[in-house]
């Protein structure tokens, strides 16, 4: 993909998000270093701060969902990014999917290098676990047949965040045995551990670090990532209540999607 196609598919985004219409797709991104040329267009042309990373599909049914070889990788944006609890309309959304994860407070530098990240390295490089809920969202119609490369030039089907209490003494959990539930309207819709995200959060996180340093970028001290999800996939609608509930340690993230 040519440098002038990947900032045209950037700008097709921009201006879905901004008037909130559908893209009918980008057909022009064939493959994941198309995807990625597309989501570094599309930063500049956003001019909101990145505050953050996200891993998606790290799940095997994340990944049969949407057709991924793997894992995928987007950004967090400053202007999508809320303290529990929160109060979001859900217009803003095009469909509105709901997900419990943990998230990792980065606290130094993990740069692009020749050598790869090990989970030892990277786990030390975190300063705390942060309890989120990701909302998942795309611009792309019907996106379900769009092919997983387009969904991650979408900026890998995120549409925000809203993040609880960050946990400093978060070595004293076992995050693959840790249990976190989702509930709509208090209803529980999703439960599961941190073994879904490949096996544990942190194989998730490393590698992030190794993807990104491959592609000459790098993770930076104060950025958040979310790992990908521990309860599925759930949508919601204008009027739901959202509740993750990540055990007394990390506590609840709740969200209400207004009318």
């Amino acid at each position: 993909m040519t440098k002038p196609a990947a900032i045209e598919a950037a700008r097709l985004l921009v201006a879905g998000r901004r008037a909130h219409e559908t893209v009918p797709g980008l057909p022009d991104v064939r493959t994941f270093d198309d995807a990625y040329a597309v989501q570094a267009a599309f930063r500049p042309l956003w001019d909101e701060a990145v505050v953050g990373r996200k891993v998606g599909c790290s799940s095997e049914q994340s990944q049969r969902l949407v057709n991924s070889p793997g894992p995928i990788a987007g950004v967090l944006f400053r202007d999508a990014l809320w303290q529990q609890p929160a109060t979001i309309p859900a217009a803003r959304f095009f469909v509105a999917g709901v997900e419990a994860e943990f998230g990792f407070q980065v606290g130094r530098d993990l740069p692009a290098r020749s050598a790869p990240y090990e989970r030892e390295e990277v786990s030390a490089a975190v300063d705390a676990v942060v309890p989120l809920i990701e909302i998942c969202d795309t611009r792309l119609s019907e996106w379900r047949s769009r092919r997983i490369e387009e969904i991650t030039a979408d900026n890998a089907f995120n549409g925000g965040v809203v993040v609880g209490t960050a946990f400093e003494a978060w070595r004293s959990l076992d995050l693959a045995t840790h249990r976190v539930t989702l509930s709509v309207d208090g209803a529980l819709k999703g439960e599961g551990t941190g073994a879904l995200v490949l096996g544990h959060p942190l194989i998730a996180l490393t590698w992030l670090a190794n993807e990104m340093s491959r592609r000459g970028d790098g993770l930076r001290a104060g950025e958040l990532v979310a790992a990908g999800t521990c309860t599925g996939l759930h949508f919601v609608s204008a009027g739901s209540t959202v509740e993750a509930d990540f055990g007394a340690a990390l506590g609840k993230v709740e969200i209400h999607f207004t009318g």
